[in-house]
């Protein structure tokens, strides 16, 4: 099979005309989409009896805690109507520099597609992430969630590209179809009330109307940037969007979010990560999103189903491909950890005969990372406890995951080591 996409830009501009019938398949999943948006943010309003009239930072504080739960069966209802699912086509609701993610309103479930030269990282992202998902569910009471990897599509599989290829027309690809295609459960964006009070709490106001309007600020996930604040003197932001928000340690004090139980939530899954999925965090987000209970009639993560050492032992990109269908309830503000096509897998016998060296670079990927760790050894406050948190809570979920049965004792000082690195490295500049 070989076909190839229309070519057009990432910023939603065809090169070329779309056809009449097209254009009606793209504006239904774009009208589609905007009312699955509305249905969630009426049904979070009543829920968090919240008044239209409350301010901004009110909102915000509410609709962002971890507690805030919001029903939305009746919503996607809708959406599984038969009549409507065939002519719902994918939208783009974010990209990188390994690829493109799509949706299509009211599936649980995203896409995401490799860009050319790519490929490669796209298998790597899955078996980072597939070790990071079997880690975080063999753990108890793990606070940060990371999508349930469903399927890995392989650019040669006819059945699955013959079935969605039109799917994509109008999605604004910039490289040809079929590609690699890994396919996740969806983080749901944060509601629409939170992002209109996000808009008018940050926005410049010369703007705010036509950002409200934009499509792509309805898939808003705010990036928590423990370690950073806003500068005093900083200019509004030229191009602002919701897309990938960035919520600044200065930000998250003023709306009286929960920081420390942020730190506490990523301080303990940077150590299973580490110590349980041997993954080392390298260019990984963490994200306030929303958590659907969804349904998988099919799975490959299920007990009995796929390894991450039979995914390991595998040829890169051998197709795993199955069908979903998905049932959501209800869903609750998390704080989730995505992207790992950057990451690296660590052999145990690495920490075993290499500490050093593991550690080293264990820090380095801590340091590279964009600032949603603390930085340890600060003077003021809340930098100064949120390390402590984020640090105690690193060190107790390491203790636990490294004193199962079968892991070698002398991997239980390397945790420690990790820690007193980081402080090192922060006072050497």
């Amino acid at each position: 099979m070989q076909r190839r996409h229309q070519s057009s830009d990432e910023s939603g501009t065809p090169s070329s005309a779309i056809s009449s019938t097209l254009r009606k398949d793209i504006d239904l999943t774009n009208r589609l989409s905007a009312l699955l948006d509305a249905a969630r943010n009426e049904e979070l309003t009543s829920e968090l009896q919240i008044l239209p009239s409350a301010e901004p930072h009110e909102v915000l504080s509410r609709v962002l805690s971890p507690s805030s739960v919001v029903s939305t069966a009746s919503s996607f209802a809708f959406f599984n109507k038969p009549q409507q699912a065939s002519s719902v086509g994918f939208r783009s609701v974010g990209f990188g520099q390994c690829g493109i993610v799509f949706e299509r309103p009211g599936r649980a479930y995203v896409v995401k597609i490799a860009r050319p030269s790519f490929e490669d990282a796209l298998w790597a992202d899955l078996q980072a992430h597939l070790s990071v998902y079997h880690a975080f569910t063999n753990q108890q009471s793990v606070e940060v969630r990371t999508p349930k990897v469903c399927s890995y599509v392989s650019k040669t599989n006819n059945e699955w590209w013959d079935a969605h290829f039109e799917l994509f027309h109008g999605s604004h690809l910039s490289f040809p179809l079929p590609a690699m295609a890994l396919i996740t459960k969806r983080i749901l964006p944060l509601p629409k009330l939170a992002r209109q009070a996000l808009i008018d709490a940050y926005c410049p106001a010369p703007s705010q109307l036509a950002v409200r309007a934009h499509d792509t600020n309805r898939d808003c996930l705010a990036r928590v940037y423990l370690g950073r604040r806003r500068g005093v003197n900083d200019p509004p932001p030229a191009n602002f969007t919701l897309r990938n928000f960035n919520l600044c340690l200065d930000q998250m004090i003023e709306l009286n979010l929960p920081i420390q139980h942020y730190a506490k939530a990523i301080g303990q899954a940077m150590a299973i990560m580490h110590w349980s999925a041997n993954v080392d965090c390298y260019d990984v987000e963490f994200v306030l999103g929303s958590e659907g209970e969804t349904t998988y009639t099919q799975e490959i993560c299920r007990s009995s189903g796929l390894s991450v050492e039979q995914v390991a032992s595998m040829p890169p990109h051998t197709d795993l491909d199955k069908r979903i269908r998905t049932n959501f309830r209800r869903r609750t503000t998390r704080v989730w950890v995505l992207d790992f096509n950057l990451c690296s897998k660590w052999e145990e016998q690495m920490g075993l005969e290499r500490p050093d060296d593991l550690i080293a670079h264990l820090v380095a990927a801590f340091f590279e990372n964009d600032p949603y760790y603390p930085r340890p050894s600060q003077d003021l406050e809340p930098g100064k406890s949120l390390w402590f948190t984020l640090s105690s809570s690193y060190r107790d979920a390491a203790a636990s995951v490294l004193s199962v049965p079968g892991k070698d004792p002398r991997l239980a000082l390397l945790p420690q080591k990790f820690l007193d690195a980081c402080v090192l490295r922060q006072s050497e500049g």
